[in-house]
């Protein structure tokens, strides 16, 4: 398993780091080293660090004199012992299989950088954010004119939806200007991109970001701070695209190029009218009730938000909803044909809803209608079409396994199945013969 460095830069982040540390730790993906850096802070957060560090050897506590953001950053690159980087904010957090989807997108498609969806949140509600439509393997190139359209988008600019490669930093000395203190992480993407061949597109948001009004990416927001966040950037940007383009491809993008020092963020904001909003939790396993400790409803309950929430990385990543990927799941898993109330049942969805999904996914060529004879009687059927998704539904079974078995031996494991399948045979006999 390749080691990942899990970078979290923190001034006077007392009152959020728990929310953020925590979800570092309770990462799925085990291999990580967690560099708290406090830069200089006035409160107790360097405190808290050295008591999460007391607890978990995962960590690396440092204390060091306020520099900023980007010499802080530098430090924990120096210190860093993993194959991979990722970065954190403190005022952030990240959904629970956030490592290890960026892990896996990047060993699968052998690309030298992982870019990913992400959560906006505002006011406790969360909304998808993306700038690429569209996940898989691309080359710089290709990514490069992407960027053209929506150059100042958070998505590109910002270093913590994305997995870094750590000899790359290393090889070619790719480091944050300290000399600035605006836009330094999109010259450092630029500098980062002019090394890479292929970028890898995941679609499962990564991270949870929370603007505040003293961050960094808050102060571009304003208009001076525009001003000179373009400003900064321009010559690095420019320098990209004549280091990734020859000279006529350049020339004949000079013009979009320069549509950068006009253009502003399609993702800062979460748009009441457009963006479809959730409640923080919805979407994570991070929330339930307490009351029922112990209890089998709690057991099940948890078993359900922890799986479809693994359910929901393969939807957002296939461009799917949660109610059609578990349509997806039930009709791979069953392996045959089944009727349109079984799907429903299965799925915990009325037949109506159910109906509507099955004839969009039907239409996306997912789904395969045919007839089957039951007692005697014809009946619409459906069969799941073998796809791509057949080998992410099976990596799901296997993560789902892997967080349920955590800490378990093989013999542990072994008498768990047995008396799982003894329990289940009891089940269906009391199902027999009620």
């Amino acid at each position: 398993m390749s080691k990942v460095s899990i970078i979290v830069p923190v001034y006077n982040g007392e009152k959020v780091l728990p929310h953020c540390v925590e979800s570092i730790i309770n990462q799925d993906y085990k291999d990580i080293e967690i560099l708290l850096i406090d830069d200089g802070s006035k409160d107790d957060s360097f405190k808290l660090i050295s008591e999460y560090a007391e607890k978990d050897d995962r960590i690396i506590p440092v204390h060091k004199e306020n520099s900023g953001v980007s010499s802080t950053r530098n430090l924990a690159l120096s210190m860093a012992t993993g194959d991979y980087i990722q970065f954190i904010d403190v005022d952030d957090w990240l959904p629970f299989d956030s490592t290890k989807l960026m892990v896996r997108a990047m060993k699968e498609d052998n690309s030298d950088l992982v870019v990913a969806d992400f959560y906006r949140v505002v006011e406790g509600k969360s909304t998808k954010k993306g700038s690429i439509r569209k996940g898989g393997v691309i080359s710089v190139k290709e990514y490069a004119d992407k960027m053209l359209l929506t150059p100042a988008d958070f998505y590109y600019g910002v270093v913590w939806n994305k997995l870094y490669k750590k000899k790359i930093f290393d090889e070619y000395d790719v480091r944050f200007d300290e000399k600035i203190s605006m836009s330094e992480d999109a010259i450092f993407n630029l500098q980062y991109l002019l090394h890479v061949s292929t970028i890898s597109i995941l679609k499962s948001p990564v991270y949870y970001y929370v603007k505040t009004d003293g961050s960094l990416v808050a102060q571009n927001l304003n208009i001076q701070g525009i001003i000179t966040m373009k400003r900064n950037v321009i010559g690095y940007y420019e320098n990209f695209y004549k280091e990734v383009f020859d000279e006529d491809e350049f020339e004949a993008r000079r013009p979009v190029i320069y549509g950068f020092l006009v253009s502003v963020s399609t993702d800062a904001f979460a748009i009441p009218l457009l963006d479809e909003k959730k409640e923080v939790g919805e979407e994570s396993a991070n929330y339930f009730i307490n009351g029922l400790k112990g209890s089998e409803i709690q057991f099940m309950k948890l078993s359900n938000i922890v799986f479809d929430r693994l359910l929901s990385s393969l939807a957002q990543a296939n461009s799917l909803d949660l109610s059609e990927a578990k349509i997806l799941y039930c009709l791979y898993m069953n392996k045959g044909e089944m009727a349109i109330e079984d799907v429903a049942e299965a799925c915990e969805m009325s037949q109506p809803s159910c109906a509507i999904q099955l004839a969009k996914l039907t239409a996306m060529s997912l789904v395969k209608i045919s007839d089957i004879d039951l007692f005697g009687e014809k009946k619409i059927s459906y069969r799941y079409v073998p796809s791509p998704m057949d080998q992410q539904f099976d990596k799901i079974e296997e993560d789902f396994r892997s967080l349920c078995y955590d800490g378990l031996s093989e013999e542990d494991i072994r008498k768990y199945e047995e008396s799982k399948k003894h329990i289940l045979d009891n089940i269906r006999k009391t199902i027999s013969t009620d």
